[in-house]
């Protein structure tokens, strides 16, 4: 097992009190909204899966734009490089991020944002790394890349709350601070996660929430 703070230690101890033999990926079940624009909220319905010992993930929604009008939306960092791409129905395309460091820096970070969802790679993903951030933080980042990194956030009982960051890059705006905060803790098939969560981008103007998710199930992949 990799040499991890304590903190963190004690939070994957929380979350899975009999962890499995062999580090495991996870699968989770989600629904919420999504901001398709000011004041305008789309229903979901998702799956997610993470890679406990790579940084790997992708969540492949299926989004309600409007009345017998669904999109099929799929976010991902996979072999190294981020992804983000949805299709009307699943077959039409409606959008794809242009590929480059950019995307590939943001899609990492969300899966450093996720690990309450992904517990076992806390302590088995050998390009985590782990440090003192600002204040009470905690640091996060991965493949060797400080830039790429998460300021975490325990509250008094050692459940991570809320990560931020001042290096995610918003299309169209430039480099902005971003957060997402985990609402509520829940037991799923035996495995304490966040339950409820929301992500934001955070201007000088205020919070901008764009997220809104409740997790239904919890696997083991």
């Amino acid at each position: 097992m990799r040499d991890v703070p304590e903190r963190w230690r004690r939070f994957a101890a929380r979350l899975v009190p009999e962890p499995p033999r062999e580090p495991r990926g996870s699968l989770i079940h989600q629904e919420g909204e999504l901001m398709l624009g000011p004041g305008r909220w789309a229903s979901f319905h998702a799956e997610q899966w993470f890679e406990a010992t790579r940084c790997a993930f992708c969540w492949h929604a299926r989004v309600k734009m409007m009345p017998l009008v669904t999109a099929v939306v799929e976010d991902a960092y996979e072999d190294g490089h981020g992804r983000l791409e949805a299709k009307l129905f699943g077959a039409i395309p409606l959008m794809k991020a242009e590929r480059g460091v950019e995307l590939d820096r943001g899609e990492l970070q969300r899966y450093l944002g996720e690990l309450p969802w992904n517990p076992m790679a806390i302590l088995h993903n050998p390009n985590l790394s782990f440090a003192s951030g600002p204040g009470d933080a905690e640091r996060v980042w991965a493949h060797g890349d400080p830039e790429t990194h998460l300021d975490c956030r325990f509250d008094a009982s050692g459940d991570l709350v809320e990560v931020t960051t001042s290096t995610r890059m918003r299309t169209g705006v430039g480099v902005q601070p971003w957060s997402a905060r985990f609402l509520a803790y829940g037991e799923r098939d035996g495995v304490r996660v966040p339950v409820e969560a929301e992500v934001s981008w955070d201007p000088p103007s205020g919070r901008e929430v764009y997220w809104r998710g409740r997790v239904l199930a919890f696997e083991w992949r």
